[in-house]
Formats: structure tokens, sequence, C-alpha cells
């Protein structure tokens, strides 16, 4: 590379780390203890079980013992419901009323009940924000600046993008010297083993937060880049809600209802019309789908007559949705099971080696560099 362009792409690198370091640090160690998000939570909050072992099964979850006492529990929230089916055995039911009041004004702070599956006691009640985790959620998704916050992680995101292509630029061999480059110089002098540390760190994380950024980046500007992957493939449209009546379809029937249309199916989420009617939703997941916890599979049904609205099958997508279905459960690791997520929470952690080192790196070379001038002015004094 010429000179003067590997300078450019110095001064680039060096800049846009020392200028964002403190908001990449944020969005990478609060992604990293999200990955533990939904264990914690339900940790905190869910009945004190004994672990469950592998022979275990769930027990099964009563939706009409819980929807009634969600009601009776707060008979002011008249709309809808977003049930969680337990994940594991041991888990809560994790129930979200998705637009409180008090909230009306966020874009996303839902208030949460944590209920045992039979739907008999509630554990734990909090609005979005409250708790450590959720705090923790805003935090990594928005800076705790709502609307406005997305828009900057996703610039950060795309930031992050520049400067990793950037590194790899400066790091890149020259032919034959790949082992070189890819070494550490145990008997080198501090600051070389400092900038050793912080290629050998950059060069093995490169991949994983280049995906955590590319899927960072589609995530936070999803709603915006719908349209364009809808030109390139056919977004699925979800049926238009309709209220033919009171939502007297008891959800436990909804539920065989939609098990019926996937008989292979585990259910994953219920969402409950509001008091003064609508559609029942029932999420499932399907084995091969890459997210359980967050599957496309779904069912649409009237809340008045059961009748079926419609379904979307999550093995059978175009492929704009089938990129969307693959945003979430790459970037928290999911879609590798507990070692793609201990995966991503160390990549989380790489931002902080990065900072370090090339904070060091860069106030070394600056010493270095008022040293020389300081070495020439004295030389050249008359």
């Amino acid at each position: 590379m010429h000179a003067r362009h590997r300078q450019r792409w110095v001064r680039l690198h060096r800049w846009l780390g020392l200028g964002l370091l403190a908001a990449w640090l944020l969005i990478g160690l609060s992604g990293s203890v999200l990955v533990l998000y939904r264990e914690a939570l339900n940790s905190l909050h869910g009945a004190p079980t004994v672990p469950a072992t592998p022979a275990q099964s769930m027990p099964p979850v009563d939706p009409d013992a819980v929807l009634h006492r969600l009601r009776t529990h707060d008979p002011a929230l008249s709309g809808g419901w977003r049930i969680e089916w337990p994940l594991e055995a041991g888990d809560p039911v994790v129930a979200r009323y998705m637009r409180p009041l008090e909230a009306a004004d966020r874009a996303f702070a839902p208030r949460m009940v944590w209920l045992d599956p039979a739907g008999q006691r509630v554990w734990h009640e909090a609005s979005w924000g409250q708790e450590p985790f959720t705090w923790l959620y805003d935090l990594h998704y928005s800076l705790l600046m709502d609307r406005p916050g997305r828009h900057m992680v996703g610039a950060l995101g795309l930031l992050m993008l520049v400067s990793l292509v950037s590194g790899l630029v400066l790091w890149w061999p020259r032919a034959g010297r790949w082992r070189q480059a890819c070494s550490f110089k145990r008997g080198a002098a501090f600051e070389r083993q400092v900038y050793d540390w912080h290629k050998l760190v950059g060069f093995g994380s490169a991949a994983l937060l280049l995906m955590l950024s590319i899927t960072g980046v589609l995530l936070t500007w999803h709603t915006a880049l719908e349209p364009w992957l809808n030109r390139l493939s056919p977004l699925f449209q979800p049926p238009a809600a309709v209220i033919s009546g009171p939502p007297d379809l008891p959800l436990r029937q909804a539920v065989q209802a939609a098990q019926a249309q996937f008989p292979s199916a585990t259910v994953r989420w219920v969402e409950t019309p509001a008091l003064a009617g609508g559609s029942v939703r029932v999420q499932l997941w399907q084995p091969g789908e890459p997210s359980q916890r967050f599957p496309r599979t779904m069912v649409w049904l009237d809340g008045h007559t059961g009748e079926v609205r419609g379904v979307r099958d999550g093995l059978a997508q175009g492929a704009a949705d089938t990129v969307m279905a693959w945003l979430h459960p790459l970037h928290n690791g999911e879609v590798a099971g507990w070692p793609g997520r201990i995966l991503v929470l160390l990549c989380g952690l790489a931002p902080v080696a990065l900072g370090l080192t090339g904070v060091w790196r860069w106030r070394h070379k600056r010493r270095a560099s008022r040293y020389l001038a300081r070495h020439r002015a004295i030389h050249i004094k008359p």
C-alpha cells in the first residue's frame, strides 16, 4: 500500500477508535451481559424452583387461567397481552402489556408480569426499564434515548463496520508474511507486545464483530429497510385486524387450533385480543427455525368466532423474510446454542481489549512523536 494511502487509513482508524470508544464500550459490554438476559430475568423474578433435570418436563400452561389472573390483577388494563410460554423447565410464564398508558410516548416500554405456569400466582410485576436487565437492554438498544437513541446506535454500528474494515486493511499482510502477521513476539518490548495484542484480538474477533455490527444495524433500522427488502422479495403481510364480536374464544381452544395447523410445532407466545375484541395470535416454533424464542410460525384466529384468519409458515418464507428471521438469533448467538451465545458474550468484551491496547498504542506513538520533535528542535538550533 502506498504510504500516503496508508496514512489516511491510519488516521481514519485512530480517530474513529478514540472518538467513539466510550459508546462502543457501553454497547459491547451491555451486549455481553444481555446474552444471559432471559435467564437472568427469570431467575430474579420467577418461582423459587429446584433446577430442572433433562428428564423433567415442563408443566402445561393454562392460558385461560393466566389471562384471567392478569385481568383480575389489574382490571384497568383493557388491551391485549403477549404471553410467553416457558422455554425450559422451571421457567415462569412472562406476560407483557405492550402499550401501558404511563409509557404511551415511548417506542417500546411494556409492563411485565411473571406468573407460575398454572396461572395461579403473580410472582413479580415491573415496568420496562425499572429492572436492571431491561434498563441494560435499553442502554444497548437505544443508549437510554428511545427513538433518537436507536438511530444513534445504528450509526455507531455503521461506524464500527468502517473501523473494523480500516483495521483489517492496515493489518492485511503482504504475500508470504501471514505467519508473521499472526504471530506474537514474546521477547519484544512492551510497546510491541501491546501492538501484537491489538492486532491479534482484532483479527480473532473481526468476523464475529462484523457479523454483530451488520445484524445490529439491520435490527435497529429494520422498519426503514423493510420497504427496500420488500422490493427484492415480498415480505409477509399479517391479516388485517377485525373486531367481529366480544373476545369469548377460549385461549386453550385457540392454541389447539393453531397446533392443528402445525402438529410438530411448540407454542412460544400467545397474543390476546383487547376486551373490545380482535384476533388471537399464536406464535409457534418448528424444528429448523433459527430462533426458538422468537420464531416466525404464526396463526391468527378470530377472537370471537375462532375462525383462522391467517397462517404464516416459518419454514416456507421468501428471501427477505428469511433474512429478517436470522438477524436476532445471529446477533445473540442463539442460532448456535450455548457455544454461540458464549462466543457472542466474549466478542462483546473485544472492544474493551481493542480500546485499551489501541489507546496505549496511540499514547506511545504520541510520546515518540513529541520526543522526535524535541530532538530535531535541539539539533537545528543555531
